[in-house]
């Protein structure tokens, strides 16, 4: 978050992990494998995004209906224990390995899930695309340190391991083959995802590089189209063919709760670097950018997904807006502890007061300021009138229009997602009373997220385009690159831990209205009140 003139932050990440291109391992993803669902997978306000200053350099998404055989909503598994294969695939009959592999825990769901992509792709690419298949001509190469014989080189004679580990995977279209790294050393990625995560990481990653095979097939790659935009097509098709599996339409592999997170996660792992301009070569995305792409393919299929080449998803801009951004890392102070300039303002006081003139500006005087106030001990007995939680770590006193909040709680979120970690969490409470003042009938899981929605609209107006423009001149506020990953990380965080529940939101569906909020801005979002 950063405070233009004031407190300047903007992100740097640890590193940079892309699939199929440079690395990353960010710090501060949820660690805990707790099940969670993409529930009914209906986005709320699915127009076309509006357009503005914080809709990025690219048009909104095309608004004509889907085509293709994926349709309806997802109402997968209730439960969330991972992935179930449904056929045994001899992982030799599948994979190229030599003599020398070890053995993984996830290789009999490497052999399923390819094996499935691969049917998947005979029975959709001659609807999606009216033109006959050709299977993979040089198949799927598995690479590790112990690897005695040669992986085919795509533009050299072969593949050395250490230049696949920096790939993690990818396709190459000289031989029509893929290869992804099955090491589990300090410097390999897929292994250690796999053991946090469970192995449907690893289904989405050859997914989305065999996205790459059917741009190959199209032509695509031969376009000189923008990286970012071939990349975004790849993770829109990984989504629809998780999608597919998590509906239950394919006989080999089933994917359940966990694995739809898992995905969302992986999205998180190959972001671009945040201050990096997605248009430079190689570029992939942020996590916003990339979680939505494949949550398009997710709900509206593989038909969506061909049509992206000609008509990409919007792009939030993800570059610094000025030396102090840079230096700040992506944060604003919390407290001005570790900011000595005489212009600091601690992180709690300057939200609060942004959001209350973003919503007076929107809904005029007569909606009266929030206060907020931190508890350092006994949150949960805080006294609070007409109390409603906000995750663990907040509430608002709807009575005393108040956000009180466990600030030990809160400064170890900030410490370790980032700073948007209090930005999500105010967001989210400000809405509540937004809706008290719109007279919001919605109770539950639709109000909260309406709430997710109506965050993403405040979100919108501080996030600047790529000249440096937010939607107010009266603001000083401005979101920094990262800041938009960092709510994804938290309401994946605090979603229901199942599809059954509907309390909140599952993950899926609390990103898919945040986002429907900063692309669509608030008629998007009241669309969905009765």
């Amino acid at each position: 978050m950063a405070v233009a003139c004031l407190l300047g932050a903007c992100g740097f990440d640890s590193g940079v992990t892309s699939v199929s291109a440079s690395r990353q391992t960010p710090a501060g993803v949820p660690a805990d494998p707790t099940p969670t669902a993409p529930g009914d997978g209906q986005e709320p306000g699915t127009t076309a995004p509006a357009t503005g200053p914080t809709t990025g350099p690219t048009t909104g998404p095309a608004t004509g209906p889907a085509t293709g055989p994926a349709t309806g909503p997802a109402t997968g598994p209730p439960g969330g224990d991972g992935p179930r294969i449904d056929v045994t695939v001899p992982f030799a009959d599948v994979v190229n390995a030599d003599a020398d592999k070890p053995p993984r825990p996830y290789d009999d769901f490497v052999a399923a899930a390819f094996t499935d992509i691969q049917r998947w792709w005979h029975e959709v690419f001659p609807v999606v695309y009216e033109s006959q298949w050709n299977p993979l001509e040089g198949g799927l190469y598995a690479g590790y340190p112990e690897r005695r014989t040669t992986i085919p080189g795509c533009g050299a004679a072969t593949t050395d391991y250490l230049d696949l580990q920096l790939y993690v995977a990818f396709y190459c279209p000289f031989g029509d083959f893929m290869a992804y790294d099955d090491g589990i050393g300090d410097d390999s990625l897929l292994a250690p995802l796999a053991e946090a995560y469970g192995p449907a990481v690893l289904g989405v990653v050859l997914a989305h590089e065999f996205g790459h095979a059917i741009q190959s097939r199209v032509g695509a790659l031969e376009q000189q189209l923008a990286t970012i935009v071939t990349e975004q097509q790849a993770d829109c098709f990984a989504g629809a063919w998780t999608g597919q599996a998590y509906r239950g339409e394919s006989p080999l592999v089933r994917l359940g709760d966990t694995d739809v997170r898992a995905g969302l996660l992986a999205m998180l792992e190959v972001r671009d670097p945040v201050g990096t301009d997605q248009f430079q070569p190689g570029g992939h995305g942020s996590a916003f950018d990339r979680v939505g792409a494949f949550q398009e393919g997710f709900i509206r299929g593989p038909a969506r997904c061909a049509e992206l080449l000609d008509e990409p998803l919007p792009l939030m801009p993800n570059q610094f807006q000025g030396v102090v951004d840079f230096q700040r890392g992506g944060n604003a102070s919390y407290d001005c502890r570790d900011d000595p300039r005489p212009d600091c303002r601690p992180a709690p006081e300057f939200l609060a007061e942004d959001l209350n003139d973003f919503w007076a500006t929107e809904l005029g005087a007569g909606f009266a300021p929030v206060a907020v106030r931190p508890v350092t001990a006994g949150f949960d007995d805080a006294p609070c009138d007409g109390r409603v939680d906000i995750g663990a770590e907040l509430a608002v006193c709807t009575g005393e229009r108040t956000v009180v909040f466990d600030e030990p709680a809160i400064r170890d979120l900030y410490d370790e997602f980032g700073d948007f970690s209090l930005g999500y969490f105010y967001g989210v409470a400000w809405a509540e009373l937004v809706q008290q003042h719109l007279g919001s009938p919605l109770a539950g899981e639709p109000r909260a997220l309406l709430g997710d929605c109506l965050t993403g609209v405040w979100v919108r107006d501080i996030t600047p385009d790529r000249l440096g423009r937010t939607g107010r001149t009266t603001t000083s506020v401005s979101a920094s690159p990262g800041d938009l990953d960092e709510a994804i990380r938290i309401a994946i965080l605090i979603g229901d831990p199942g599809a059954s529940l509907d309390v909140v939101g599952s993950p899926f569906e609390k990103i898919g209205s945040f986002r429907t909020g900063v692309l669509g801005g608030l008629d998007a979002c009241l669309a969905e009140l009765p």
